[in-house]
């Protein structure tokens, strides 16, 4: 049994870590009640605004207003039960402060899949899909190579390019009215100059709660301009002060249908993707002396945000994931404790009782709702340029990027052209969401083929450390390496043969052998010759050096100072000899 467990749940450990200087609360820290309440309202009110999501699902499926209401409040209370479940430390949750927020990655395939195959479609292949994730959450790391951050960044800036259209239509009044509507723009407008503005100009207390702020401007500016009224609240009173969620709008039973999985099974393998790198962002933000990610840690919080899913599986409401902008939250108020989950996560919980609240959100003014939209959908787009532009492109990865988007684009920009599918492909074919994501897995895969991992290169002569960096920045596209890392690797690899050969250890030519495996770049430096002795980082007064005219004092400095930039640029260094052949190892993180 016990086997069987370490098998699927990664072994409980928990690593020392020291707090940084910004870090007010720790990770185990309890915070006095007082900031604990404070906190955890704020990140109950940040993830609200992410609701709207959610309404845009049950609106998407074709549930009423009311119905809405309570649809929204049914994911709520999954979204506090996921918060809660990610503080608990056990071998199978983190124990970390993750607020859960419908996900936008998943909005597009979920309605695509109800609209042609039902809610219990939806709802079957959510469930393979992440009892799939659960099952692979330990060997998620050696699946990087598959979804890597230019194919990510396609998935993101496509998610953005998806929400232009309902954005817009809401900010014009082209929905739901279906033609344009008089003040609507005047009231997206405000919306947004009013996101901008706190977020750009506003001290840090109002950037948090930058949308909150914009919601309340923009629904005064809509009652000024009569774009909506009282009356457009009146369903509000209709609605029950306590209602216990899924009675109202009751789920379906699952449905296993394979086209349906396979559409929801890519998706939510992005989500997956990303549920990792926010837990290795909060893994960094938590240790002031973060040297390598805790994989367990890791796995853990994907296997906790997975078991969240298969609620939303059970229950037929929209999956969540980690909001990147709570985590943000943590980090600018300093309170990174756990103890904020629970706080956080029950006041979810707590509202999702309540149909009022999630009914103001369903309520709101359309123009309110396109300009978040509007917002969201700039900031994705971005975001994925962001993501696609953070490694190296060569022919290949340009290919892959720009083949794929095309491909989308044409999709949503000329949707007759997939009049004539199978209906059994429609959920993949008109998503252009979809035909992007698939594209980029797909050709990511092919052009992989035949890329070697590992390089090497003989160096020698004055020119060494140029041949070195142009033979790293040649591979680094290749690979699609971090712009930085190379460079960084570059710099480093120069001053070690710098240092090498100020110290006069060196018989005959260096070989530089370079691997990448999307964690880690390694530089190993062979030779024939003595292992070099790493300084230590004492302060060199060169001045004094070069008053005396030491040019043996001076050439031992200019060696130390190599010694040290090599230590300082690269995250590990290791120097050994064996057998008259020595080797000096340069790892940096990626």
């Amino acid at each position: 049994m016990t086997g069987w467990l370490d098998r699927l749940f990664p072994p409980f450990s928990a690593r020392k870590r020291e707090k940084p200087e910004e870090i007010l609360y720790g990770i185990d820290e309890r915070p006095p009640t007082s900031v604990l309440a404070a906190v955890g309202i704020q990140h109950v009110l940040l993830a609200l605004m992410f609701a709207i999501y959610a309404v845009l699902a049950g609106q998407g499926i074709g549930l009423d207003d009311t119905e809405v209401a309570h649809y929204v409040g049914s994911t709520l209370l999954i979204l506090g039960l996921g918060t809660i479940l990610q503080a608990i430390r056990s071998r199978a949750t983190p124990g970390l402060l993750f607020v859960f927020i419908p996900n936008p990655i998943t909005l597009g395939a979920y309605i695509a899949v109800i609209v042609q195959y039902g809610v219990g479609a939806a709802m079957g292949g959510l469930i393979v899909s992440h009892l799939v994730i659960i099952s692979l959450a330990r060997f998620l790391p050696r699946m990087r190579p598959l979804f890597p951050p230019e194919v990510s960044g396609v998935v993101v800036l496509m998610l953005g390019v998806s929400l232009v259209t309902s954005g817009i239509g809401r900010s014009t009044g082209l929905i739901p009215a279906g033609e344009l509507t008089a003040g609507a723009p005047t009231v997206a407008a405000a919306t947004i100059a009013c996101i901008v503005g706190f977020s750009v100009w506003g001290p840090r207390p109002l950037r948090t709660i930058a949308v909150l702020l914009a919601i309340i401007v923009g629904m005064a500016v809509a009652f000024a301009t009569g774009v909506t009224d009282l009356a457009a609240f009146r369903e509000i009173g209709t609605l029950p002060v306590f209602a216990i969620p899924f009675l109202a709008v009751p789920p379906p039973l699952p449905e296993f249908v394979p086209a349906a999985i396979l559409i929801l099974l890519l998706v939510e393998m992005f989500t997956a993707i990303n549920q990792f790198a926010c837990g290795l962002t909060m893994d960094k933000l938590n240790d002031a002396k973060w040297r390598r990610p805790d994989m367990p840690l890791v796995s853990r919080a994907v296997i906790a945000s997975s078991a969240t899913n298969l609620l939303h599986g059970l229950t037929g409401t929209l999956s969540s994931g980690f909001s990147s902008a709570n985590i943000g939250l943590a980090h600018s108020t300093g309170v990174m404790s756990r103890h904020v989950g629970f706080v956080a996560g029950g006041l979810l919980c707590a509202i999702a009782f309540v149909p009022v609240i999630p009914g103001l959100i369903v309520f709101t003014p359309a123009p309110v709702i396109g300009a978040i939209l509007v917002y969201t959908a700039a900031f994705l787009i971005v975001a994925g340029m962001d993501l696609i532009l953070s490694r190296m492109l060569n022919a290949k990865r340009a290919f892959t990027v720009g083949l794929s988007i095309v491909l989308g684009m044409s999709v949503m920009l000329l949707p007759e052209l997939v009049e004539e599918a199978p209906a059994w492909s429609t959920a993949i074919v008109e998503s252009g969401l979809t035909i992007a994501a698939f594209s980029a897995v797909l050709l990511n895969a092919v052009f992989r083929i035949g890329v070697n991992q590992r390089a090497e290169i003989a160096l020698s002569g004055g020119d060494a450390g140029e041949a070195a960096a142009a033979f790293l920045e040649h591979n680094g596209k290749s690979w699609g390496a971090r712009k930085d890392a190379i460079m960084r690797a570059g710099i480093s690899v120069g001053e070690a043969l710098e240092a090498l050969n100020e110290a006069r250890i060196v018989e005959g030519p260096v070989t530089l052998a370079a691997s990448f495996d999307e964690f880690n770049l390694v530089c190993r430096l062979r030779y024939r010759g003595s292992a070099l002795q790493l300084g230590s980082e004492e302060t060199v007064d060169v001045s004094t050096i070069l008053d005396e005219d030491d040019e043996a004092a001076l050439d031992a400095a200019m060696m130390r100072v190599s010694s040290v930039l090599v230590t300082r640029m690269a995250d590990e260094v290791r120097a050994s000899e064996r057998a008259g052949r020595a080797e000096l190892v340069l790892r940096f993180n990626h």
